[in-house]
């Protein structure tokens, strides 16, 4: 059984607002699976994200497409994290709760370091 899909405090799931997501997908990033997994080349990492992105997408058809919520894919992240930031309906989250590729769903918002430090 797939582990519970963390969602952000801060995402709304329940508006019919268009929200902009953080998906992170369960499978790391090609340079931590090499880390953290005996006898895996970058080439299966790179192969193994690129599974997780080609399934998350078959699922959208599924899951999104096919209830009828549009959707936009704004960016692509393999290097920090294994996932993409979406914009959709927050309503429409719901429907990826049951994802076989999702780890966690959170907040896209842009984060700064402070020019002059607060000490």
């Amino acid at each position: 059984m797939k582990p519970r899909i963390t969602i952000g405090s801060e995402v709304d799931i329940h508006t019919l607002e268009f929200v902009q997501v953080i998906i992170e997908f369960s499978t790391p990033p090609a340079h931590i699976l090499m880390r953290t997994s005996q006898n895996i080349s970058v080439e299966e990492g790179n192969e193994r994200v690129q599974k997780s992105y080609e399934d998350f997408q078959k699922e959208l058809s599924i899951l999104l497409k096919e209830e009828g919520y549009s959707y936009t894919i704004l960016h692509r992240y393999t290097a920090s994290l294994n996932g993409v930031a979406m914009e959709l309906q927050g309503i429409a989250i719901q429907q990826l709760l049951s994802s076989q590729v999702i780890q966690g769903i959170y907040p896209n918002r842009e984060m700064r370091i402070p020019e002059k430090p607060l000490m």
